[in-house]
């Protein structure tokens, strides 16, 4: 089982906090379903995200608003993040808790994952929402970003506004609301949800920082994550990195590793929103992105330690993660 008693899960606490600010009562949406018998059940994966798609699409029928899951953020942004709060507050700057929000999503929610890539002047934070059994709701991309952009200020204390977003979702009729929660254009009908900042951003400081605190949340994000069984993405990523020194890593040897087939890890994957390709992509920037920053090796050495057979395939990978080669990469 990969997933949590839905009580416990950070991003439940948050819906309920909204909720119940337009006069929802999210339990009752919840059981009404016929899908618990108490919300202290452990849900499987596609069962919790139908669980969410019900829950949003029930706040837009008692409401007749489309962009309510722009509204129903959290008053206090830190609640969506649970036990990870005081691992983003103590990080040094919004990189670091960037990425380590990249990699404990799984402990606020196992029907999410971020993503975090950096180019010369841009860096773009993803959004993937797990589907159920029906394409995911709008309001679930919605209120993780909007949910975000306010854990921005609350960290660091400045209203940080992206320079574009990207959504996967038609047009409405009215762009209104967005535009105004966003700060910032937004492109519909997008391949994935995204949103640009200036790569600027990543230095800024958070005031909170403290070594001691997060070397100690991180050792309980990793030991949450441990026992809820780990998101998958979580899995195949940690499995993924062991085997990028031998070389380029394969789904079959993958799911191996996991005690599943590979036809049941692709098809997990596309329920999480995600692929091997693209988690293997990710798994080689972030590595990639490591290894320049410290500058304690040379890009051949660094090209045969995430996997790749021929040098030059690093040297393309660094133009398309970075914008530039690994001879022309400055730490941010």
């Amino acid at each position: 089982m990969n997933t949590i008693p839905l009580r416990q899960l950070s991003a439940y606490r948050a819906m309920l906090d909204g909720f119940s600010r337009f006069g929802m009562d999210l339990d009752t949406v919840l059981m009404g379903t016929g899908r618990l018998r108490s919300l202290d059940d452990v849900v499987p994966r596609v069962d919790l995200a139908d669980l969410f798609d019900t829950a949003w699409r029930a706040a837009v029928a008692h409401t007749g608003d489309d962009a309510i899951g722009l509204k129903m953020t959290p008053r206090q942004p830190m609640l969506g993040l649970g036990s990870m709060a005081h691992l983003v507050m103590a990080a040094d700057d919004i990189r670091c808790a960037l990425q380590q929000f990249s990699r404990f999503t799984g402990v606020i929610s196992p029907t999410t994952s971020v993503g975090l890539e950096l180019g010369p002047e841009r860096c773009r934070v993803t959004l993937r929402v797990s589907p159920g059994h029906q394409p995911a709701a709008q309001q679930r991309y919605d209120f993780m970003a909007a949910t975000l952009l306010q854990g921005f200020f609350w960290v660091c204390g400045l209203q940080i506004r992206p320079l574009v977003v990207h959504h996967p979702f038609p047009a409405p009729a009215d762009p209104g609301p967005w535009l105004e929660a966003f700060g910032a254009p937004v492109m519909f009908g997008a391949g994935e949800f995204s949103m640009e900042f200036p790569q600027s951003i990543l230095s800024l400081p958070v005031p909170t920082a403290d070594p001691s605190i997060a070397d100690l949340s991180e050792r309980l994000a990793t030991r949450l994550l441990e026992q809820q069984g780990g998101s998958l993405v979580a899995q195949v990523r940690q499995v993924v990195s062991r085997q990028l020194p031998r070389g380029d890593p394969r789904r079959e040897q993958v799911a191996a590793v996991l005690c599943m087939s590979e036809r049941t890890l692709q098809r997990r994957l596309n329920e999480a929103g995600t692929t091997f390709h693209e988690l293997v992509d990710d798994t080689r920037r972030e590595l990639a992105q490591r290894f320049l920053d410290s500058g304690g090796a040379t890009p051949t050495e660094m090209s045969f330690a995430l996997g790749f057979s021929d040098p030059s395939n690093f040297y393309r990978a660094c133009k398309r993660w970075f914008g530039r080669s690994p001879g022309d990469y400055r730490p941010s």
